[in-house]
């Protein structure tokens, strides 16, 4: 199920490496990986902190359960990165000005990614936000259900021909089965069962004016284009209880908090475009 409104613009999640953009050091310094390490490679040290965050990621294991092969393989992976990345550097690929935008967007995506979960975990979701986003959205969990088929076609004058055609008795299914341009159409049409909301505007208005058994008089256009819409039968739509779509209410939550507080950093922030 898909709720609540529009997709917010806060971050782009990368479940990546940080880099360092050109003429900078790294953003995480080595004291900042601790002390502790499980091997070096020419005089430089693999940090275990490396190896711990890198064996969850790519073992999907805590470094502690990993077998002595598994060790051994992701220290392995490590030496080799280590390797390759110092012979970049060596070779002067920091300097080359994609390489440095490339490591700099990876940066800034990963501490956006990091501060916008750890606000969250600041600022989690409280009971009445729940509630109160739950109440918004009662319309489009609760209401009314359509049951419904159509035709698609590309002209005007083609849905009013399929539309004579029904008036002169023709059979609706068959009639979609050999003129609807849709993916619906070897099927008769059948659009099954959909909410309204879930629909684009302009079926939308018309099934909610229809009365089941009867097809749509005119014509109905859309960006994808004529529609002629058959409403088989409707049926009411109980709203689940808030604790059956928590989850779902509770991203809804986050994604407004992090927006609002993107906002508000952006709001007091100095800007210049150039």
């Amino acid at each position: 199920m898909m709720l609540f409104g529009r997709p917010v613009l806060i971050v782009c999640f990368v479940v990546a490496a940080c880099g360092c953009s050109q003429g900078q050091a790294p953003a995480s310094s080595d004291s900042a990986l601790g002390p502790g390490q499980v091997a070096t490679v020419n005089g430089e040290r693999i940090p275990e902190s490396l190896f711990r965050f890198y064996a969850m990621n790519a073992a999907k294991k805590n470094a502690d359960e990993l077998t002595a092969e598994e060790r051994a393989a992701v220290i392995e992976d490590l030496l080799r990165f280590k390797l390759l990345a110092t012979t970049a550097e060596e070779r002067g690929l920091l300097a080359e000005r994609s390489m440095a935008a490339e490591l700099e967007v990876q940066r800034l995506q990963l501490l956006a990614r990091a501060m916008a979960l750890r606000y969250l975990e600041e600022n989690p979701a409280t009971e009445a936000e729940l509630q109160k986003i739950y109440e918004e959205n009662l319309p489009s969990l609760a209401g009314t259900q359509y049951k419904a088929r159509h035709i698609l076609v590309e002209s005007k004058e083609d849905a009013a021909g399929v539309i004579e055609q029904l008036r002169q008795g023709k059979d609706f299914v068959a009639l979609a089965q050999e003129h609807s341009t849709g993916p619906t159409g070897p099927n008769g049409g059948d659009l099954g069962w959909f909410t309204a909301e879930s629909m684009v505007q302009p079926v939308a208005e018309a099934v909610r004016a229809m009365q089941v058994g009867t097809y749509s008089n005119e014509p109905v256009q859309t960006d994808f284009g004529y529609h002629v819409i058959l409403l088989e039968d409707t049926r009411t739509q109980e709203a689940p209880a808030l604790d059956t779509v928590r989850a779902e209410l509770t991203s809804a939550v986050d994604r407004q908090k992090l927006e609002t507080y993107v906002q508000s950093l952006r709001t007091a922030a100095t800007v210049t475009i150039d």
